[in-house]
């Protein structure tokens, strides 16, 4: 009844009207609807009927899944994996236990090396709350272009070569993290050496720092997005910034308080920029972010902390009026 009841709700949202009976839609309607399910929903539709078991292993259906909502162990996803998932996989999201009272590990290599043998269009994986420990970076599948870590935990040498000679780490492109407490200088260095990022996210890492930065910038010449928020990082990083991110489109500064105007002046060599987020950071004046924001030809967004009010913001907004300014 759930399932039905989902798809009757999918159907109205898909613009179809009145009630019709489901088995009179065609294949390219009822896929459609389909698509609205979450994967368990999908999962138990397949014991509907024939058609639907037939329709529901539609690759269509299972490039993106997203399994954070679900408690999962390594048997179950060695079962998804190997009946359910198909080929045409592109994007996997996961959550792993480290909240629960087992805290027990289910990302194992046999799986990610089982991942990368199946899903050969893989590109995107999430993971959460998920114990690495036990895993080596040159498990992950090669395909990967984006990883994205959200409150995992990370061994020291979770980077470190792999001893096959013939096997290569992903060629990462997009790298999130998120409130990974153990993500270090060491960490960051490591893993650009290893890719060629465009996009790079460091939310509360704090053991991120001036040095490590420093360091992974010889790794980082094409980056055109960065975030740090929360990282331990001082007016250096700034000036590392506008001497060697010459590819630099977005740049958010959130929640890093030892920030000051010397090292914002620093990012008028930026002359790709056309985002900027400056949020939080309590040491910024309003006249030196609008000398340095006047010598940025491409920004066209502005995004401040709600420091700033009336006539302030409106002298900025008189100063960058190709400028979209938010407060």
């Amino acid at each position: 009844m759930e399932i039905m009841s989902a798809l009757a709700s999918a159907a109205e949202n898909s613009g179809i009207s009145g009630t019709p009976v489901l088995s009179w839609l065609p294949d390219s309607v009822l896929l459609e609807v389909l698509s609205f399910l979450s994967i368990r929903d999908l999962v138990r539709s397949g014991r509907v009927c024939k058609r639907w078991r037939r329709l529901i292993m539609d690759k269509t259906l299972w490039r993106h899944i997203n399994l954070t909502p679900y408690k999962l162990n390594s048997k179950t996803l060695w079962h998804l994996i190997r009946h359910k998932f198909v080929a045409s996989l592109q994007t996997l999201k996961l959550k792993g236990m480290l909240q629960s009272v087992k805290k027990q590990e289910f990302l194992t290599p046999a799986i990610l090396q089982e991942m990368e043998k199946r899903f050969p269009h893989l590109k995107t994986l999430h993971l959460e709350q998920t114990n690495l420990h036990s895993l080596s970076y040159y498990y992950f599948p090669s395909t990967l272009k984006t990883l994205e870590l959200s409150q995992c935990e990370l061994p020291m040498n979770l980077f470190k070569a792999p001893p096959n000679k013939g096997r290569t780490f992903p060629k990462l492109e997009h790298l999130f993290l998120s409130n990974v407490s153990s993500f270090s200088n060491h960490h960051v260095e490591t893993i650009c050496s290893y890719s060629a990022l465009k996009t790079l996210s460091l939310c509360g890492t704090y053991r991120v720092k001036d040095v490590g930065i420093q360091k992974s910038l010889p790794f980082l010449r094409g980056l055109e997005h960065l975030k740090l928020q929360g990282c331990d990082i001082s007016d250096i990083t700034l000036h590392l910034i506008g001497c060697h991110l010459k590819h630099l489109r977005t740049l958010a500064l959130t929640d890093i308080s030892s920030l000051t105007d010397a090292g914002l002046a620093c990012l008028s060599g930026v002359k790709t920029l056309e985002k900027l987020l400056i949020e939080y950071n309590t040491h910024l004046s309003l006249n030196s972010i609008i000398a340095v924001c006047v010598t940025l030809p491409a920004l066209g967004y502005l995004s401040l902390n709600g420091k700033f009010e009336g006539r302030g913001i409106d002298e900025l907004k008189k100063s960058l009026p190709n400028c979209k300014v938010t407060n």
